[in-house]
């Protein structure tokens, strides 16, 4: 299931756009059963692999 969170928070984060903070909330939606620290920390991995997706690219 941790895959699935962190896909969710890459998807969030580079297709929608979200913001961080809006990532956040939205995870919510898709996982209710989650606390706002693991959202937080999820979505922050989830940032780190784009960050390294990108570095990876140029």
């Amino acid at each position: 299931m941790r895959e699935d969170i962190i896909a969710r928070a890459e998807f969030l984060l580079t297709e929608v756009r979200l913001t961080p903070e809006a990532a956040q909330l939205r995870l919510k939606d898709y996982f209710p059963e989650l606390e706002l620290e693991e959202r937080v920390r999820f979505v922050h991995e989830a940032a780190g692999l784009v960050a390294e997706t990108l570095r990876r690219l140029n």
